[in-house]
């Protein structure tokens, strides 16, 4: 009985702890996206910005950059203006620059943000905005940072912290996997804390790309799913003192 609780152990240890760290990356993109889009910018277009990318954690005396990639889909040359705006604890600082893209041209944009930038406590926040060209509209888009207070960089925290969830989440399906047969309740519930797995896993990957309104939609699912589970653990215990 103790080698097999010692095996449930190291079964659903790695398993949790790897829901726990996509849980926390996905919170943490999905808040920063989200603050950012009720932020206060001003909104000058009903068209979205493909290609606006802000890192998802930094550490608060970090420096980085945010990137814009603006692309020429007409056969025609274009001269777009390209707008700006980045938080800071006072008003937002403002850039502007005009580019020349020739026909299926592409050009990369960026801009320097660190400690100078972070407003609310724990974000850097973001906004960007293409003037329309005939025919193209106004395009524009949000993005935020979360601000940790730990050492290192956010780049390494962020790759730690992706590593640890799928590392947990995948060696806790594969140990589930293989101690099925002998454990009831594993067996009966492999498949939701799969399910679980792949949510959580989605929830990762969408918050980090930016979409935080399927991101909150994905961590409720997670969440809920989460707590049916934890209660049928619960149950499986108490039958069995």
């Amino acid at each position: 009985m103790k080698n097999k609780r010692t095996s449930s152990f190291l079964i659903y240890v790695p398993y949790w702890i790897g829901v726990l760290a996509g849980l926390y990356l996905t919170v943490v993109a999905a808040w920063a996206d989200m603050e950012a889009a009720f932020y206060g910018f001003r909104r000058l277009a009903d068209s979205g910005l493909r290609g606006f990318s802000c890192p998802v954690l930094m550490t608060r005396d970090e420096t980085r950059s945010i990137s814009l990639k603006v692309s020429n889909p007409l056969d025609v040359p274009l001269r777009p203006v390209v707008r700006a705006e980045i938080s800071t604890s006072l008003l937002p600082e403002e850039f502007l620059e005009q580019l020349e893209l020739a026909p299926g041209e592409t050009k990369r944009l960026e801009w320097t943000v660190g400690p100078e930038n972070i407003d609310l406590e724990r974000f850097i926040f973001a906004k960007a905005l293409v003037y329309s060209v005939y025919p193209l509209p106004n395009q524009e888009a949000t993005c935020g940072i979360f601000i940790v207070d730990l050492p290192g960089s956010g780049r390494t925290i962020f790759a730690f912290l992706v590593l640890l969830t799928l590392g947990g989440l995948g060696w806790g399906m594969y140990g589930m996997r293989r101690a099925d047969a002998a454990d009831v309740w594993t067996e009966r519930y492999n498949r939701p804390m799969m399910f679980l797995a792949v949510v959580v896993g989605m929830g990762v990957a969408v918050s980090a790309m930016g979409g935080w309104m399927p991101s909150i939609l994905l961590l409720a699912v997670a969440v809920l799913t989460i707590v049916i589970l934890l209660g049928a653990f619960v149950m499986r215990e108490r039958r069995s003192e």
